[in-house]
């Protein structure tokens, strides 16, 4: 291949070059580096006019071929001077087929027409993976794309939080769709924290007080409800109590009076508690959780977990659809079902034939550090922390990133970053990706609707790539406003609009 230009800087993994032969170069495009008998591989990061019609260039280095053979990462760097060449057909397809044998690509090259981005599936969904892009980029769709091409894998075990109701219609037979808000999903299988999280308030006085007397009404009726287990009960515990057991005794310490007549020591103090416990108690949205009819004993939390986890019906894909469930609660609720995926592996002894990837679908509303309920938060840090050695990834989706915990985003190993206008998300998302990469992500507010930049340990190497489009898509399609305008639209059918929402009925 003819010499297109020569290097006249090296400043590390990235080199500054120079061409006449602009038209044949862009940013993301590559260039091979003569080295001997070997070639040093780059790709273009930036352009700019020098002197003449002499252009500018600076590429970061990302692999050497020789003998045939492509490796990612280089012990050698080319010196100024050294021959820039555009790389040959057989050259590139060294590259991007070394994760060829897995046939696994998310989509095609975009710079490259024809070449798939084909990618290591293991490290992918094992190191776990961040979705990120504004709103109308096409992030849903890359998420339904993505699952869409393992769900058909016998052994695959996906579990989607879907807080708007977007992936139901995705997945056809291969999914399982629980409806959160008509499914129950028993008070008792929450921990202590999300019990807290649910019914006290950080901000009322006697917080601290309703904290400690209720670890002790709920451990205490565990224990007297499940007497098999009394020894080894602990307030986590997934054993069935009475919930009214924690009204009657913590109404009684509010009310209560010494034979002397003097008012008890927590006479007054659970007034807020327990006005905040009837109310929710008595809603009819929080009867799934509070009231439940068909798990209602110890011995049916298998069963709750078999249907909960799709077990019994073998689809590859369960989605929870949360778009029905009271928003205070949904903190604590996405704590509960991460918690009890990363904790069913983990008492799991056949962890290792089922891995389970968890789908965290609008992260960034309970994940967000600024949020005064941080149960969600801590549960994921833990699931994302320890969970690859319990068979348990995430994959982390959201279209505001920067309101996702750098603790959570920072232990994702790979990105599909797609469009992202806003200047505070890209930066965060420069801070997570290694040095040398972050001038590629110059290019995300340019891409086009359903296009991601991907990297990370999956990745040979960055690859801005045009996301195979999901079949059937996901409810996502923004609503056209001027289309519906220009036409007369059917009649409302108010009465029932009003008896719907009345009823509370979805």
């Amino acid at each position: 291949m003819e010499a297109t230009g020569k290097i006249v800087a090296v400043r590390g993994a990235t080199v500054v070059g120079e061409t006449t032969a602009a038209e044949n170069f862009s940013v993301g495009s590559y260039v091979s580096i003569k080295l001997g008998e070997s070639k040093i591989l780059g790709v273009i990061a930036s352009l700019e006019l020098a002197s003449g019609d002499t252009v500018r260039f600076t590429a970061n280095l990302f692999g050497k071929s020789s003998g045939g053979r492509f490796e990612r990462g280089t012990e050698e760097l080319p010196y100024p001077g050294a021959e820039v060449e555009l790389p040959s057909e057989g050259e590139l397809d060294l590259i991007f087929n070394t994760y060829r044998r897995f046939d696994f690509a998310l989509g095609e090259i975009s710079l490259l027409k024809g070449k798939k981005n084909y990618i290591d599936p293991d490290k992918f969904f094992s190191r776990h993976v961040a979705v990120v892009g504004a709103t109308g980029s096409g992030k849903s769709c890359a998420v339904a794309s993505i699952l869409q091409k393992v769900a058909k894998l016998p052994g695959a075990r996906i579990i989607l939080l879907d807080l708007h109701d977007e992936y139901g219609e995705a997945f056809g037979e291969l999914a399982e769709r629980v409806n959160i808000g008509e499914f129950e999903l028993p008070y008792w299988a929450m921990n202590f924290d999300e019990l807290v999280e649910t019914f006290v308030d950080p901000d009322d006085p006697a917080a601290r007080s309703e904290t400690v007397v209720m670890s002790e009404i709920v451990l205490n009726s565990k224990r007297s409800k499940n007497p098999s287990y009394k020894e080894s009960t602990t307030v986590d515990s997934p054993l069935y109590f009475d919930l009214s057991d924690v009204k009657v005794k913590m109404q009684a310490l509010d009310t209560e009076r010494l034979p002397n007549g003097k008012e008890g020591p927590f006479y007054g103090n659970f007034t807020r508690f327990l006005f905040k416990f009837d109310t929710k108690f008595n809603d009819k949205r929080f009867e799934f959780l509070f009231k439940p009819k068909k798990f209602k004993t110890t011995e049916t939390f298998s069963q709750f977990l078999e249907l909960l986890f799709g077990l019994k019906s073998g689809k590859s894909i369960v989605v929870l659809n949360l778009s029905n469930v009271p928003p205070e609660v949904t903190n604590a609720l996405a704590s509960l079902l991460a918690r009890l995926v990363f904790d069913f592996n983990m008492w799991n002894p056949y962890r290792a034939n089922l891995p389970i990837l968890l789908v965290l679908e609008e992260a960034h509303n309970y994940l967000n550090m600024r949020s005064s309920s941080q149960t969600a938060r801590r549960t994921i840090e833990r699931v994302i922390k320890e969970g690859r050695k319990y068979g348990v990834s995430c994959m982390i989706v959201s279209q505001r990133p920067i309101d996702v915990a750098e603790s959570i985003m920072s232990q994702c190993s790979n990105f599909v970053a797609m469009r992202l206008s806003n200047p505070d998300d890209q930066a965060y998302i420069g801070k997570l990706v290694p040095e040398s990469m972050t001038d590629l992500l110059d290019v995300i507010p340019a891409l086009k609707q359903g296009e991601g930049l991907l990297l990370g340990d999956a990745c040979i190497l960055p690859l801005r790539t045009k996301i195979d489009p999901p079949d059937p898509f996901p409810k996502s399609k923004d609503v056209d406003f001027y289309t519906k305008w220009s036409i007369l639209p059917p009649a409302v059918d108010l009465e029932n609009v009003v008896e719907r929402w009345r009823k509370i009925s979805y």
